[in-house]
């Protein structure tokens, strides 16, 4: 057997995060190695373990994983933006719900995971013939391992029974396997999770699985069980997540501040409420795809940094070309939050050290304010490039051609192709800080918040009836997003009619907007095929992708599983 170590992986050393891992995972080996060769001290164990971490990060939050379940959502939207952004339909296809077996993003959200299946399969393969002992490590460490691989695999297929429901399981590398049913699949993650659970370290190192992240993934595995293998688990949800709560896998506590969790590792100084999390450092790990996905070409000279963006995505708009509010159930996600609620405030950071407020690109915007090392200079307003070159660029929470209003494509309307350069409100919750102050692409990313666990079971609770128990965990959370005066009126537990399926849906999409939820948990709850902005109610499901025909041409064993 023979294993690619890439160039940067002399850098995969560090034992407590996921440092020196590549951002291009396309890059070719510069050298190919028997294992046998490759393992010679204990670092290059650790290099080896940390490998499929590094894809997991690109899996799931770098391109086709994220577009895939956000984009084909209704809280976010890649429009053209004039010559800019048609990309072949691509963004109207997910938009639209009109996919086929040979769209890329499709294959992407097959082979990411797989290719992250497979590096843990032949790492494990290795690790299991290894002699712990001759690299100075405890068999302790080994186990420890190869719990850390098995969940992590768990976690990429977590990917695939969402996205396909029938697919091949792989235990060994270079063989090829039939597709299993979502029965088997389902079975399967669920045995990795519970035996890998007790081998791994309460509150273990940033960015490695530990008991608390495995049994977070059983809480997703039981939440989604009855789309995924039409089984009720909501009993079984309910009582892991409580067990997360109480402290039985770790100790993690809500962060008091809504921006904490987005926050976490600048400085070293960790969020209390993330269970897992993807550790950063510049030009070593970066979230870069997805400030190119979202900011503006200009958008540096406000943020303080050197990069281009691609000016692309943005929340699917709240209101039409005349400036109402849209009629819809869904989507709108910028007026979904309260004039109170601190997360709506447009982002600025308030101090030279990065504090910041605010998760939102919005309005008229302004260059860095250098001189006081913070905010922005309101004497200096930042330019277009397009069809607003060399006048203000302001973000409007619309899409339209209004640059050629009264005439041109102005008489469009509102759709995925009439957009310009300042369409669409920018997220801002994962927060790109200034680059002279040694902070850009420093934090985190949660993969997994104690949040996500209390919103877990005020799911189960509110299925079973339980509105009370539901809100009380709510407001648990949400309380840190607004002011002591504004809560009594904004509180699910003394609004207690407030809280209906409806509503439930929308808070979702509130707080973990961007968070790679948003198309399962419409799925959950029979909202994924419904009208929004720009897209009529589907005509069929199409809460399942079709398998795609690169992967059913590659493997002879495979059969489409009806969703074409």
């Amino acid at each position: 057997m023979k294993m690619n170590i890439k160039k940067i992986g002399t850098l995969l050393l560090g034992i407590t995060l996921l440092s020196g891992a590549c951002t291009n995972l396309d890059e070719e080996p510069f050298d190919i190695l028997p294992s046998g060769n490759y393992y010679q001290d204990k670092n290059s164990v650790i290099a080896a373990l940390l490998r499929p971490y590094e894809h997991g990060h690109w899996c799931g939050w770098d391109g086709d994983r994220w577009l895939l379940s956000e984009l084909t959502a209704d809280n976010f939207v890649w429009t053209q933006k004039g010559k800019h952004g048609y990309d072949g339909g691509d963004w109207i296809r997910l938009h639209g719900h009109s996919w086929n077996v040979d769209d890329g993003h499709i294959n992407g959200g097959w082979v990411g995971p797989y290719q992250g299946i497979g590096q843990c399969n032949v790492i494990s393969a290795d690790i299991e013939k290894l002699d712990y002992a001759r690299f100075g490590l405890p068999e302790t460490d080994k186990a420890q391992h190869l719990s850390e691989l098995r969940t992590l695999r768990a976690w990429f297929y977590l990917f695939l029974i969402d996205y396909f429901r029938t697919v091949p399981i792989y235990k060994e590398p270079q063989k090829i396997e039939a597709q299993s049913t979502p029965q088997e699949v389902f079975n399967y993650i669920e045995t990795e999770l519970k035996e890998s659970l007790p081998g791994l370290p309460k509150n273990g190192h940033a960015g490695r699985w530990d008991q608390g992240g495995a049994a977070a993934l059983l809480v997703r595995l039981y939440l989604n069980a009855e789309k995924w293998i039409g089984t009720p688990k909501y009993t079984e949800c309910a009582t892991i997540a409580q067990e997360i709560i109480d402290g039985k896998y770790g100790t993690y506590s809500l962060d008091a501040d809504y921006r904490g969790p987005f926050r976490s590792g600048l400085k070293n100084v960790r969020s209390p409420e993330n269970i897992f999390e993807f550790p950063h450092a510049k030009n070593i790990y970066e979230l870069g795809w997805i400030y190119n996905a979202t900011m503006h070409y200009q958008a540096r000279y406000s943020l303080d940094n050197d990069w281009g963006g691609w000016n692309g995505i943005h929340l699917t708009p709240s209101r039409d070309v005349d400036g109402n509010l849209l009629p819809y159930k869904l989507g709108m996600p910028y007026e979904r939050y309260e004039a109170t609620d601190y997360r709506k405030q447009p982002f600025k950071t308030t101090d030279a050290a990065g504090s910041h407020e605010g998760f939102f690109l919005v309005g008229q915007q302004y260059e860095f304010n250098y001189s006081r090392g913070y905010g922005f200079d309101s004497t200096k307003p930042v330019n277009g490039t397009e069809e607003y070159n060399g006048k203000p660029l302001a973000y409007v929470d619309m899409v339209g051609r209004f640059s050629e209003k009264p005439g041109g494509r102005w008489a469009e309307g509102s759709h995925v192709t009439t957009g310009e350069e300042n369409s669409g409100v920018r997220l801002m919750k994962f927060p790109w800080l200034p680059m002279t102050k040694e902070l850009f692409q420093f934090n985190s990313v949660p993969e997994i918040r104690l949040a996500e666990i209390y919103y877990s079971l005020a799911e189960c609770k509110y299925r079973a009836n339980d509105k009370a128990g539901a809100a009380t965990l709510l407001d648990a959370v949400r309380k840190r997003n607004f002011p002591v005066a504004a809560w009594a009126g904004t509180s699910y537990a003394a609004n207690l009619a407030k809280l209906t399926d409806d509503e439930f849906v929308i808070e979702l999409g509130r707080e973990f907007i961007g968070e790679r939820h948003r198309r399962t948990d419409l799925v959950r709850w029979d909202r994924f095929g419904a009208e929004w902005w720009d897209k009529p109610v589907d005509g069929k499901d199409r809460s399942v992708f079709p398998i795609p025909q690169r992967a059913l041409n590659s493997n002879p064993l495979l059969k489409p599983n009806g969703y074409e």
